[in-house]
């Protein structure tokens, strides 16, 4: 988890300190996903992270919904790309769910982490972790 912390931490280091976060974790679905024979056609636990930095004004005890980056745009993202036709890459579906996440006009950057949690003949967990700014 260090590279996420670092990569957040530049995230709200290059807004002045003037940004928040908004985030979901440990996210798990079922995805068929992979480039390899056994993979094909079949699903394995996959897991989400997805950690958005957005600019905003400061809130008042009478804030709203209105007010802030509604963090429930996060689950839509992921179940419109779980959804999508089969990614051979989970770098290609890390870029696909960056496009997503990155689309409201308050948002600056993010980091999508994504990791295969049971990959046969391995030892703990695979995965990539991508970050964007806009």
């Amino acid at each position: 988890m260090a590279e996420l912390a670092d990569a957040l931490s530049t995230l709200v280091s290059q807004t002045s300190g003037e940004a928040s976060i908004v985030f979901l974790e440990n996210s798990v679905r079922d995805v068929d996903i992979g480039i390899h024979d056994y993979e094909k056609g079949s699903t394995q636990p996959v897991r989400f992270d997805i950690y958005v930095a957005h600019s905003g004004t400061p809130l008042s005890k009478n804030s709203g919904i209105a007010d802030v980056l509604n963090y429930e745009y996060l689950l839509n993202a992921l179940e419109n790309v779980v959804e999508l036709p089969r990614f051979g890459l989970l770098e290609q579906m890390a870029d696909e769910l960056l496009d997503s996440v990155m689309l409201p006009e308050p948002v600056i950057a993010a980091t999508v982490k994504i990791t295969k949690t049971s990959v046969p003949g391995v030892e703990g967990s695979l995965g990539c972790c991508i970050t964007r700014f806009k």
